[in-house]
């Protein structure tokens, strides 16, 4: 047995009260085995990952329990004995990479530090063994002389993965690992953590909220609520054949690709206030199966083979079953309102040849120097009356942006934006507040979105006020009241005199949203305002926004990385790579039916939240590419395995061949034969390589470059238009190559793909 938790209390001080995080907490981890530690925010999932290291803040501590680890007590060791544990035996991911890493110092200095720390090794040594650690979490070794700052969320991620694998530990703790991260990244870092995990035989606690995950990744679960493990036992069991009435309400909260268009359950209401003394079973106040016996503690009991259940009633699991699959058990209306028949539905929006471009100015040796990154390039796309438009895509393909244009949060470089068939590109002072208040927007982080110097009612009450609105304080307290109401936070007087602070996340996003709603919009542009909340708090985002559809007829604009939200949730989907729309159709089609391989890509991404079911990781082929220097031809092209010669292959892609091949861990001796290139220059499609070979085998060096890239891509040999030498330079040349526009698939939607032809 690794690790052996038995009893575990970690309590926290805060404005004289005691909070009770970790309550009794006890479970087993073996060595090699995977558990999967999931419940909503609040919960003490992260706090159990910390006592374990005994990593907690000042106010917080272990008052009671065991934590033995390898036949230790960590509860009992001093801080000295827990220095030599941590990162040695026992690693950790932290949720915010860009907490965990300094921003003053580079990766590789932060690297060499976490070996220096607890073995004996040179600088060069640690350097070495870094680049090796970032071959195999998919970074390149130059990224060790980089700061924190130059890296995306991704490649942040994978340097804290790789400094937790660094010293091969027995076990790794990761909280979090792939919240906020879009599903290529989520799925690359997976794929990392199971690759390593065989390599070095390491156990993994995985503390998240996102079942799916747990589900290919986690041999063992435990369902943690209000500081106490409700059900533990096998990930299959727990997904299969769960008996707690809170594991079934979390499994059937969450959006599936394959079951994203049936109803989600919200479970009603919010955890217990853990400052408060609790007594009996502590799901109760929102379980829809309590009864009188419930003010009294469960017992954990076995219900088979280590499977543990606290609750009163394993005897009604088929009964729980049955009806947890239910809206109505959750007290949740069902959706009964029709859309209108799309054929009658106008265009309330209609956006054309839509740009926005970003000038960044550096400095060179002969001064500055513009560069221009295109974060929106081309876009054109309707929004009909009463329908939800999804845009998916990978952070960093202009989602966002789209979205801020749109709402004229930021002015577009070129391109119109029809609303109601008036342009609204120009729009200022009135005409453009006359058009805000027609269409409002509800922003990703509902811990920013809010005034905290504001109350509920304050914050949901200005719309008013700046729009002139209602003519008394009382006139405007109705509305602000019906508001909240919509929003589904009732009774409305228990929120009126809140601050934010005195909310959970869930109920922040209801009032962002209320105060959305009140000015009863036409439009709404909801930028990912569910990817930071909890399973069951996101279902009631979702079906809320369904709700607000059909019965304010508002359209909506659905922005996510998450394509089975966006499944549930919206009537068409566009999928955005580098600022240009690749596909666009019904969402349906566009998920049963994927026409552009970026957007089988995007789905070949998604967990699947079922244990019995193995599926093929996605090979993302790289990161997204830099919008600055867009490539040739087809913008997802270098990562496309179906790409043809006529996508636009070009220099840069026989550099990243070669840069790939030099960062191999088994390089210069599986591909010495690059040992022999000693410059590589790119002028704009074409490549100049500066050769020195050690036989004058001119040949044989072009036909070893050829191979190794047809391996990466086998169409990329056959895009040269020429190679020739010129003493020991070899001259390769590209021909540009045109963007794809969109056209008609046969199953409906439009794809902007050469694979499909035009019409």
């Amino acid at each position: 047995m690794l690790l052996n938790l038995k009893n575990l209390k970690t309590y926290y001080r805060m404005d004289n009260k005691i909070i009770k995080a970790v309550d009794g907490v006890s479970f087993q981890l073996k060595s090699g085995e995977n558990l999967g530690l999931v419940g909503e925010s609040g919960c003490g999932k992260t706090t159990t990952a910390k006592s374990i290291n005994r990593i907690l803040p000042t106010n917080g501590g272990i008052v009671a329990g065991e934590i033995n680890f390898q036949g230790r007590d960590l509860a009992r060791l001093t801080e000295q004995e827990l220095n030599k544990v941590r990162w040695r035996d026992i690693a950790m991911v932290t949720q915010s990479a860009m907490n965990a890493l300094n921003p003053v110092y580079k990766i590789g200095e932060q690297m060499v530090e976490a070996f220096q720390t607890h073995i004996n090794i040179s600088k060069q040594e640690a350097l070495d063994r870094s680049a090796h650690l970032f071959s195999l979490v998919g970074l390149e070794k130059s990224r060790l002389n980089d700061y924190p700052h130059q890296l995306s969320g991704g490649m942040k991620q994978r340097v804290v993965i790789a400094m937790a694998m660094a010293l091969d530990p027995p076990l790794i703790i990761a909280d979090e690992p792939t919240t906020a991260l879009d599903v290529v990244v989520q799925d690359g870092i997976l794929k990392q953590f199971v690759y390593l995990q065989n390599k070095i035989n390491s156990s993994i606690i995985l503390v998240t909220h996102d079942i799916s995950v747990v589900a290919e990744l986690c041999q063992r679960t435990a369902v943690m609520y209000a500081g106490r493990i409700m059900e533990q036992g096998s990930t299959r069991e727990i997904f299969k054949e769960a008996y707690h009435p809170y594991t079934l309400g979390l499994i059937n909260a969450f959006p599936t690709l394959e079951a994203a268009k049936e109803e989600l359950i919200s479970i009603p209401g919010s955890p217990p206030n853990l400052a408060r003394e609790l007594n009996g079973c502590r799901f109760k106040e929102r379980c829809p199966f309590a009864t009188e016996l419930c003010e009294k503690d469960p017992e954990i009991q076995e219900v088979a083979d280590q499977h543990l259940v606290a609750c009163h009633y394993p005897g009604r699991v088929q009964e729980f079953r049955e009806k947890a699959v239910l809206p109505a058990t959750w007290d949740q209306e069902m959706n009964t309102i029709k859309v209108k028949s799309k054929k009658k539905r106008k265009s309330v929006l209609e956006v054309d040849g839509l740009r926005k471009v970003f000038e960044l100015k550096s400095k060179d040796f002969f001064g500055r120097k513009k560069r221009l990154l295109k974060a929106v390039d081309g876009v054109n796309f309707k929004v009909k009356e009463k329908e939800i438009l999804g845009f998916a895509g990978e952070s960093g393909s202009g989602k966002s942006t789209l979205g801020e244009l749109v709402a004229r949060l930021q002015q577009a470089t070129e391109g119109k934006i029809l609303y109601l068939g008036r342009d609204i590109s120009d729009l200022k002072r009135k005409r453009l507040k006359s058009f805000r208040k027609d269409l409002q927007v509800v922003f990703q982080d509902p811990y920013e979105t809010l005034n905290p110097r504001f109350t509920v009612m304050q914050t949901i009450m200005e719309p008013l006020k700046i729009h002139k609105i209602g003519d008394n304080f009382f006139e405007r307290l109705e509305k602000v009241k019906e508001a909240l109401h919509k929003a589904e936070l009732r009774p409305v007087e228990d929120y009126l005199e809140r601050f934010p602070h005195q909310l959970s996340g869930g109920q922040r996003q209801r009032v962002a949203l209320a105060r959305a709603i009140v000015l009863e919009p036409k439009f709404i542009i909801a930028d990912e305002p569910v990817s930071m909340l909890d399973v069951s708090v996101r279902a009631g985002i979702l079906n809320l926004l369904k709700k607000l559809r059909d019965e304010l007829g508002a359209s909506i604009i659905y922005i996510s990385h998450d394509l089975a939200t966006i499944r549930y949730i919206c009537d068409r989907t566009a999928i955005l790579y580098l600022g240009r729309i690749m596909e666009i159709g019904e969402t349906e089609t566009v998920i049963s039916k994927a026409c552009h391989p970026y957007t089988k890509m995007l789905l070949a991404a998604v967990p699947i939240p079922d244990p019995d079911r193995n599926r093929e990781r996605v090979d993302p082929r790289g990161e997204i590419p830099d919008p600055i220097e867009l490539p040739n031809g087809c913008r997802f092209h270098a990562r496309c395995a179906q790409a043809t010669p006529n996508c636009g292959f070009e220099a840069k892609d026989v550099e990243k061949v070669i840069i790939k091949a030099k960062n191999h861990p088994d390089y210069p001796e599986v591909y010495s034969q690059f040992e022999q290139i000693k410059k590589i220059e790119i002028k704009a499609y074409n490549l100049e390589l500066t050769v020195e070979l050690k036989t004058d085998d001119k040949e044989s060096f072009e036909e070893y470059l050829w191979k190794i890239a047809a391996e990466w891509n086998k169409s990329l040999p056959k895009a040269v238009v020429d190679s020739s030498w010129q003493g020991n330079k070899l001259m390769i040349e590209f021909a540009g190559k045109d963007e794809p526009e969109l056209r008609k698939s046969k199953t409906g939607q439009d794809v902007a793909c050469v694979l499909y032809p035009k019409k």
